[in-house]
């Protein structure tokens, strides 16, 4: 039992940073971009507080540190006097991880600088707005320093920013619009939902391109989806994907334009919320793929 309790801890340590680190940098950045977007146009805010925002923030660098160290520790299979080894922090540290560590963590301290600036300021509004975009850049390029992409062409490189880009724009607004459902009345609410259902309709077909061409790629051929590990977890990502991709459809094709003549969005918030556990799910497979996986 205690033989796969430690075979067990670091794994899951490292897929459970990693998870943090997206949810931390979704809710962040997606909030920033929100408020900037629409923000203006609602009644009461939708995105979290300052205090609010700082806490997703601080958590997201607190976990970069643990997925950092959580690398060295499964390197070094020496248990926790492992993950503290100098010799093997700096093995790690010179690779690619280490610099997606420190991009990562650059993103976080940004945001958090960005939350820290005071409205009083004249120029407090574009300060953050050039803080936001640091960290967006910082927390996204990271993604451009592990896994296959990374020995791959610029061009792939640009694909994956698109890929993940795309995905913190879908994701990051499914808390926002929640709060909006929950503190505004539907004659404010419905002009955002119906122009996102329209962005999204070709956001998110550009996101399905360049996830197929990626993965495409990298996968190399029909064999390796369906006798490999990684086969399987993209196949089990491609399944997670499919289920938000056909609940997203049921909001544009059937539940928002229901709001129009109910004006209620009990039913719109409930398949939300099976929307918003799904993305984590979602999100969860992908960090076991890029974190065990190296993709």
């Amino acid at each position: 039992m205690i033989v796969i309790v430690d075979t067990l801890f670091w794994p899951a340590t490292l897929v459970l940073s990693k998870w943090v680190v997206y949810v931390s940098m979704i809710v962040v950045l997606g909030s920033f971009y929100w408020q900037h977007a629409v923000g203006g146009t609602f009644t009461q805010r939708i995105v979290l507080t300052r205090k609010g925002l700082g806490y997703a923030a601080f958590t997201g660098l607190v976990a970069v540190a643990v997925h950092f160290f959580s690398q060295v520790g499964m390197l070094a299979d020496d248990g926790l006097q492992g993950a503290l080894s100098s010799f093997m922090i700096q093995i790690v540290w010179s690779t690619g991880a280490g610099d997606a560590t420190c991009w990562r963590a650059a993103g976080f301290v940004l945001a958090l600088l960005a939350l820290c600036i005071p409205k009083q300021l004249s120029v407090a509004k574009s300060a953050e707005v050039l803080l936001h975009v640091a960290a967006t850049a910082a927390l996204v390029g990271a993604f451009l320093f592990t896994g296959h992409t990374a020995d791959m062409s610029p061009i792939f490189g640009a694909l994956l920013t698109t890929h993940v880009l795309i995905a913190v724009w879908w994701f990051g607004a499914l808390l926002p619009m929640r709060k909006a459902c929950r503190t505004n009345s539907v004659e404010v609410l419905l002009p955002w939902l119906v122009r996102f259902g329209e962005q999204a309709s070709v956001l998110v077909s550009v996101l399905v391109i360049v996830g197929a061409i990626l993965a495409y790629f990298i996968i190399g051929s029909l064999h390796n989806l369906l006798f490999t590990g990684y086969g399987w977890l993209l196949m089990a990502k491609i399944l997670t994907f499919c289920a938000i991709l056909l609940l997203a459809a049921r909001h544009k094709l059937s539940l928002v334009p229901s709001m129009q003549s109910s004006h209620n969005t009990q039913q719109f918030v409930a398949s939300l919320n099976i929307e918003i556990i799904v993305a984590a799910a979602l999100l969860l497979v992908t960090a076991v793929l890029t974190s065990l996986v190296g993709v």
